[in-house]
């Protein structure tokens, strides 16, 4: 793919194994661990496949030489397999049935591409959730990088992102590579997020299919996010921009 005035560049590589990664969303994506290789200027280990369907639709197996590309700062993708190269032992492979880390059943909705993990607490969507609230764009928490997230998930110091805001710098101190200072810096970056706009708050939630334009949108019309959780479906839908498929993302979250 070609992102913006990017150009694409190409390598070849072998597929090491198909891994399932699981995201803020639940959403389960089958990931390409790839034999090490530079594609323009950069080392790829990994490449999204997608959904189930691009893996059947390319017919990429474990043990494949393929061709990637990447353009800027975008996910390397599986272009093609490269057939000719394909020896007898490949082997296919399909999405699993229960999530990869809290092994919980993973459903596919009718009518969707993508399989999501069923557990809300699944430890990767809890993960992702505070990854994407203290992101810059969001709630703009410095500080608090995939690593740290990580490790208050794994010692239940956060289950959720409101749970930030209630540690201090003894919690924080606690974990690997925290020393006094750094906690206190920590503590100092969540309590400074609590003046943000309502469009930043609404795009932190991480509700599915509201993106930075649309919260914006939303937080010019409800102007609360009290107005926002109890808006009704219909409400949500007289809002310029909001369809169906939105407004009832907005409805269920809440």
């Amino acid at each position: 793919a070609i992102a913006g005035k990017f150009e694409a560049q190409q390598a070849t590589t072998f597929v090491e194994n198909i891994e399932a990664s699981v995201g803020r969303t639940g959403a389960v994506t089958p990931v390409a661990i790839l034999a090490p290789v530079n594609v323009g200027g950069v080392t790829v280990s990994r490449a999204t496949l997608h959904n189930q369907d691009e893996i059947d639709r390319k017919d990429v197996r474990i043990g494949d030489t393929i061709l990637i590309q990447r353009a800027g700062d975008v996910i390397p993708e599986v272009v093609k397999v490269i057939q000719k190269k394909r020896p007898a032992s490949t082997r296919k492979y399909t999405l699993p049935g229960r999530c990869p880390v809290c092994h919980s059943k993973v459903n596919r909705p009718q009518g969707e591409a993508v399989a999501r993990c069923q557990n809300v607490a699944c430890p990767a969507q809890v993960k992702g959730r505070i990854e994407h609230f203290v992101s810059k764009r969001a709630m703009d928490i410095d500080g608090l990088g995939t690593k740290l997230v990580s490790q208050m998930v794994k010692t239940g110091l956060a289950e959720s992102f409101a749970d930030l805001y209630f540690l201090n710098e003894a919690d924080i101190a606690t974990l690997e590579r925290m020393a006094e200072k750094s906690a206190q810096n920590v503590i100092k970056t969540i309590e400074a997020s609590r003046n943000t706009t309502v469009a930043r708050f609404i795009y932190g939630l991480g509700i599915r299919n509201v993106g930075e334009h649309l919260a914006t949108v939303l937080a010019r019309e409800f102007r609360t996010l009290d107005a926002l959780m109890t808006a009704s479906i219909e409400e949500l839908e007289a809002v310029e921009e909001v369809g169906p498929i939105v407004a009832d993302s907005i409805v269920r979250f809440f």
